[in-house]
C-alpha cells in the first residue's frame, strides 16, 4: 500500500521509523555529497526521499552514533533535492532536534567524537553541543518563516505546528540556563501567528522544558501555564485540555523544587502540594475525566517529592502512597498502575535519606519483597504485558539499601553492609544491572567496618 504525504506524516510525527531498506545508499562527503546527493534524488520521488529522511533522522536519536554527521547528510539531501515537501523539512527539524538529544546524552557517557570522525565522513555543519544544535534547527524554522512571510503567496515549504512543536521540544531536551525562555519565545510565536494554533504538544514540551529547569521560579510559572490550558479548554478550546502528562510534570518540578528547598518545612509543604494535586486529579476522574487517571509514574514521582524531605514522617507518607497503589492495582489488575522496580527504589530512598532506627531493616524487607513479586511474576511464564515492569532489583536498588544502611543507627549495620555488597556482586555473575557502581561501594566506604571485612575477603 502506497502512503500519501499525510500518513507520511503522521508517522514521522510518531516518531515511528518508517523505512529500513530501499536499495539505495548516501553517498560520502568525501566525495562530494552535493553533486552526488543531486543523483541520488533524481531518481527518486519525494515519498521515497522522506523515508530515507526519516530513516536517518532516527539514527540521530542514538546517543552511541556519530549524530552531527548524520544529521548533516540529512540536511544536505534535503538541500540537493528539489522533489521536497513539508514532510521533509520536519524531518529535516527531527534529525536536528534528535540530536539535540544525543548530544545531551553524550555528557553523561564515555563519546569519544575523536574516534567517530575518524571512521566516518566529516558534518559540513559547525554543531558540537545541544545548544548548537537546538540553534542550528530554530534557524532553519526562522528562515523558512522568514521567507513565507516575504512571499505568503509563493509556493514555498512554510512551518506548520508540528515544526514549532519539534522546535519547542529540542530546546525542552537540553541543560542550558536559557533553554526554557526559548521555548516560551517559539510557543509565544506560534500563539501570535494567525496561521497557527498551539496544541497540548506545544504546552506540555514547554511545561516539561520547566520541569527540568534550575529556575526556583518555575513551578510557580508551571502553574499559571496549566491554570492557563484549563481556561482555554473551558472556552472550548479542547487541543489545549490537560492530562496526565502535563499533571506529571508539574509533580516532577515539585522533586526539583524540594531537592532546592533547604528548610524542612518548606519541603513538607513542597510535597504537600503534590500530594494535593494528585488528589484533585482522582476527583477529576470521578467527575469523568478519565484522562487524568493517575498511573504508576504519578504515585512513583508523589513519592520522590517526600523522599526528598528526609524524616521518618515524608517517609511514612510515601509507605502510605505505597500501599494506596497496591490497593488500586489489586481492584483494577491494571498494569498501568502496578508498583515496579523506580516505585520500591523511591520508596527505599525516602527511608535511606532519614536517620531513623527503622530505615536500615525497612529498606532490606522492600528489597526482598520486591525479589518475591519479581519471582511470582516469572514463575507464570507469560510475557510481559504492555506497559507492564517488574520488581526485580537493579544495581541503584541495591545502592539505595546501601545508602540507608549507612545513615542509619543500627548497630549491626557493618554487616548488613556487607551483606547487600556480597549479594550484588553474586547477583552480578548472571545479572548486569546489578554490578556494584562505584556509587555502591562508595556507600560501603561510610560503614568502615563493611569496607575493611570487603577488602579482606577479596
Amino acid at each position: 500500500m502506497r502512503l500519501n504525504s499525510r500518513a507520511l506524516l503522521l508517522l514521522v510525527l510518531s516518531g515511528s521509523s518508517v523505512g529500513t531498506s530501499f536499495g539505495f545508499s548516501i553517498p560520502s562527503r568525501k566525495s562530494g555529497v552535493r553533486l552526488l546527493s543531486a543523483e541520488f534524488v533524481s531518481d527518486h520521488d519525494v515519498y521515497k526521499i522522506n523515508r530515507k529522511l526519516d530513516e536517518l533522522a532516527e539514527q540521530c536519536g542514538d546517543a552511541k552514533k556519530p549524530v552531527v554527521a548524520i544529521a548533516s547528510e540529512v540536511e544536505d539531501i534535503y538541500h540537493a533535492s528539489e522533489k521536497k515537501d513539508l514532510v521533509s523539512f520536519n524531518v529535516l527539524l527531527k534529525a536536528w532536534g534528535r540530536t539535540c538529544q544525543s548530544l545531551e546524552r553524550q555528557k553523561y557517557i564515555h563519546y569519544d567524537v575523536h574516534e567517530k570522525l575518524s571512521t566516518t565522513s566529516i558534518p559540513s555543519v559547525a554543531v558540537y553541543t545541544p545548544r548548537d544544535a537546538a540553534e542550528h534547527l530554530t534557524k532553519h524554522l526562522m528562515e523558512a518563516e522568514a521567507s513565507y512571510e516575504k512571499d505568503p503567496d509563493g509556493d514555498l515549504i512554510y512551518p506548520d505546528e508540528t515544526s514549532y512543536n519539534i522546535a519547542i521540544d529540542a530546546w525542552a531536551k537540553i541543560s542550558v540556563p536559557d533553554s526554557t525562555e526559548a521555548a516560551e519565545r517559539l510557543l509565544k510565536k506560534m500563539i501570535n501567528n494567525p496561521r497557527l494554533e498551539p496544541c497540548l504538544i506545544s504546552y506540555n514540551s514547554v511545561l516539561d522544558s520547566h520541569a527540568h529547569s534550575s529556575d526556583v521560579t518555575s513551578l510557580k510559572r508551571m502553574n499559571k501555564i496549566w491554570q492557563h490550558m484549563q481556561n482555554l479548554a473551558e472556552d472550548g478550546n479542547k487541543k489545549v485540555k490537560p492530562n496526565l502528562r502535563t499533571a506529571n510534570l508539574i509533580l516532577t518540578a515539585c522533586v526539583r523544587m524540594a531537592e532546592r528547598l533547604e528548610d524542612v518545612n518548606d519541603k513538607m509543604a513542597c510535597a504537600e502540594q503534590a500530594r494535593a494535586l494528585l488528589e484533585d486529579m482522582k476527583k477529576r476522574v470521578d467527575a469523568g475525566a478519565v484522562e487524568f487517571t493517575p498511573d504508576i509514574t504519578t504515585y512513583s514521582i508523589v513519592m520522590d517529592v517526600y523522599a526528598r524531605v528526609g524524616i521518618a514522617k515524608s517517609a511514612l507518607k510515601a509507605e502510605d502512597l505505597m500501599k494506596e497503589i497496591k490497593e488500586v492495582f489489586q481492584e483494577t489488575g491494571d498494569c498501568r498502575r502496578q508498583p515496579n522496580v523506580r516505585t520500591y527504589t523511591t520508596l527505599i530512598g525516602a527511608w535511606s535519606r532519614t536517620t531513623d532506627t527503622r530505615a536500615a531493616a525497612r529498606a532490606e524487607s522492600l528489597v526482598e519483597e520486591m525479589e518475591e513479586l519479581y519471582a511470582e511474576r516469572m514463575a507464570k511464564g507469560t510475557p510481559l504485558k504492555p506497559g507492564e515492569e517488574t520488581t526485580k532489583p537493579n544495581a541503584r536498588t541495591f545502592t539505595t539499601v546501601l545508602h540507608a544502611i549507612s545513615r542509619s543507627r543500627d548497630h549491626g549495620k557493618a554487616k548488613r553492609a556487607l551483606r547487600t555488597l556480597m549479594k550484588m556482586r553474586e547477583l552480578a555473575k548472571t545479572d548486569p544491572d546489578c554490578t556494584p557502581t562505584i556509587g555502591a561501594y562508595n556507600q560501603g566506604i561510610v560503614v568502615p567496618a563493611a569496607y575493611f571485612l570487603l577488602f579482606s575477603i577479596y
